[in-house]
């Protein structure tokens, strides 16, 4: 099983001191991906109350706003009335050179028709296929899909389910956040085989443990910024050093 054999110990490379350093870096690289006119998708897919929300905001409050979007689609309802299961997806894709992030997914999605029984297992596999697809025709057009999975334990997980209660803060939990609380070991298994079925060469996975919530956000710098500079050819950290020394003037 993939989320079994994930090591739970995960330590990032930078400190929280380095975050604005890393900000400025995702910046360059949108500078870049920009100038090659190459589009990302950014799916952040995970279990509940992993600090998905707070993820997205560290990563884009130093992009350029003009060239990128975030789209949350209401997952937990059971279909898109009379359209295919990927239409609210398809209506949202980025231009070539922006940033699209995606939170709540189309796995999230599959996931929750799965876990509630309504859709059949070859409805299922005709749907996996769907998104399977989608990734692989977007990626050869120069739209490159990366996903990232935040993982957390049941007992973390309940812990900050009570938090949020305790705190009245039950306003940030979704139906679905709900449900992964109450029937958290049958969504493991759900997305264990989701994140089996659905890794390939193109779109692979990435598995951020999420126990220690800044641990989380430096891990998920990390692994953005180390994919981006290997796509676009780009060293983030020398570019922002020309920048820091006055060799070159920063937007």
């Amino acid at each position: 099983m993939v989320l079994e054999r994930h090591p739970t110990n995960q330590i990032p490379k930078y400190s929280t001191s380095d975050l604005t350093d890393l900000q400025e870096r995702f910046f360059l690289l949108q500078r870049e991906s920009s100038k090659q006119k190459i589009a990302h998708i950014f799916l952040l897919e995970g279990f509940a109350s992993t600090g998905k929300g707070s993820i997205l905001q560290s990563l884009t409050i130093r992009l350029d706003p003009r060239k990128f979007k975030v789209y949350s689609p209401y997952v937990h309802q059971s279909e898109d009335r009379g359209y295919p299961f990927l239409w609210n997806f398809w209506r949202v894709v980025p231009r070539y050179g922006e940033f699209l992030f995606y939170l709540n997914t189309y796995y999230s999605r599959l996931a929750f028709l799965r876990s509630d029984k309504k859709i059949s297992l070859s409805e299922y596999d005709h749907r996996l296929l769907s998104i399977l697809n989608t990734e692989r025709i977007l990626s050869k057009d120069k739209i490159i899909v990366h996903k990232f999975f935040l993982h957390i334990s049941k007992k973390d997980q309940k812990k900050r389910l009570q938090d949020s209660k305790k705190k009245k803060k039950e306003w940030e939990l979704s139906a679905f956040d709900k449900d992964q609380g109450e029937h958290y070991n049958r969504y493991f298994e759900i997305f264990d085989s989701i994140l089996s079925s659905s890794r390939t060469i193109d779109s692979p996975w990435q598995i951020i443990t999420s126990d220690k919530k800044e641990d989380t956000k430096l891990l998920v710098f990390e692994s953005i910024l180390e994919r981006l500079e290997r796509i676009l050819q780009f060293d983030s950290r020398t570019a922002l050093q020309s920048i820091n020394h006055g060799t070159e003037l920063i937007p």
